[in-house]
């Protein structure tokens, strides 16, 4: 996917949120998005909208000497979801079509987006999108492809949104696929990181890699030669959010998209309206 002019205008507004975590100094959120605007001006939206916004992170974090900006709030958001799981996995198990259900409530982890300004709340989400239904739906394709000697990579979103992925790994394990999750090697945004995986429990649940850096979505030139193997010998993959639709989008891998559009340009993209929740296979 390629980023848009509106994109531009975004990451003027997620930079100035992050900043605003950092400090309250409004001269040096003027410095540091003067540097931003300088940037912009040089740069090409030839790229995704995640590519052209990496940069913007980086330069936060060199101005203010803060990498993880987010830190506070991905544990609040883990904290939170653990407190629901129990009620969820409920939900789960006790569900006509168990998979939907789950990837509903993976769904509504994607709500947890702190990076483009999306409001949100945990315990009112959740119980709104289990009663909506998926604009696109490749359920029944996805159904056939799990199973015994299968091999599935999930390219895991936010801290937080990861507790409620484990209810879907754990459905998918219950068909004795094999099922390998992926975090980020640092910290971006409020994307969950091993740190995350570790205190969850999705250590525990499966093997966690990394990406093999803290790009939003996938950087292919910054990827690992662990994780590049995996994404190319799996036989099934789900994208997990806006960040990993925009970066594999337009690749050949079987990928199934799973995510809430909470953008315009990403609505578009998949061919839905905003606020849809969206499951759908690359190949569609």
């Amino acid at each position: 996917m390629k980023a848009k002019p509106d994109c531009i205008v975004c990451m003027f507004r997620q930079a100035l949120n992050t900043l605003r975590l950092i400090t309250d100094d409004p001269e040096v959120h003027r410095k540091v998005l003067s540097k931003i605007a300088r940037w912009i001006s040089d740069t090409s939206l030839y790229d995704t909208p995640a590519g052209i916004s990496q940069p913007v992170y980086d330069i936060i974090a060199e101005a203010t000497g803060v990498w993880d900006p987010y830190e506070k709030q991905k544990k609040e958001s883990n904290e939170i979801a653990l407190i629901l799981l129990p009620a969820l996995k409920s939900i789960v198990d006790t569900a006509e079509d168990p998979l939907d259900a789950a990837l509903h409530i993976a769904a509504a982890g994607n709500t947890i987006d702190l990076g483009i300004d999306h409001k949100f709340n945990i315990e009112k989400d959740v119980p709104e999108i289990m009663n909506l239904d998926f604009a696109i739906s490749a359920i029944e394709e996805f159904r056939k492809e799990l199973g015994p000697r299968k091999k599935f990579l999930y390219l895991g979103d936010n801290a937080g949104e990861i507790v409620f992925d484990m209810l879907l790994v754990e459905h998918i394990l219950q068909t004795r696929t094999e099922v390998i999750f992926a975090v980020k090697s640092g910290p971006i945004i409020n994307d969950a990181t091993m740190k995350d995986a570790e205190e969850i429990g999705m250590t525990n649940l499966v093997r966690v890699i990394e990406t093999g850096s803290n790009d939003i979505g996938v950087n292919w030139n910054n990827a690992s030669r662990e994780f590049r193997k995996f994404f190319q010998d799996v036989d099934v993959i789900i994208g997990k959010g806006h960040g990993n639709f925009e970066t594999c989008n337009d690749r050949p891998e079987n990928i199934y998209f799973l995510l809430k559009a909470k953008c315009q340009m990403v609505a578009d993209e998949l061919g839905a309206r905003l606020g849809d929740i969206v499951f759908k296979h690359s190949t569609n």
